[in-house]
């Protein structure tokens, strides 16, 4: 399955599975205890940070956080707005896994990423 976080594209094979592998090195907490809101806001805290430290997210982490993001909300794209160094509300929806093997296709191929501006607007 694919995940779209922000404007890269990771592959988590089995998104349960990886969470359930996973869970403790994320930092999360049980993460079958958690209700969709607290697993957002943990993601949103992890998001800001890096975007604060101005750290890229590596693919890993995107896929760690993708997990929990599809375990609980079942969505596979997420966009955190950011500004300023600050992430706003984030925005979830589900992609069809056609797009998303699209934009990554082409993202590979051309070696950018897939432009935001051109996803979500379509996807709200």
């Amino acid at each position: 399955m694919l995940f779209l976080l922000n404007d890269k594209i990771a592959e988590i094979d089995i998104p349960e599975i990886h969470l359930s592998k996973r869970w403790k090195s994320l930092g999360c907490g049980d993460p079958y205890g958690m209700r969709a809101r607290d697993a957002l806001d943990f993601v949103t805290r992890v998001v800001a940070d890096h975007v604060r430290e101005g750290i890229p997210i590596d693919t890993v982490l995107i896929q760690d956080l993708g997990s929990l993001i599809i375990a609980k909300t079942g969505a596979n794209a997420a966009l955190f707005p950011a500004q300023d160094g600050n992430v706003s509300e984030p925005r979830l929806t589900i992609l069809p896994e056609a797009i998303l093997r699209t934009l990554k296709q082409r993202a590979d191929q051309e070696g950018t990423l897939p432009n935001i501006e051109e996803i979500w607007p379509l996807a709200a």
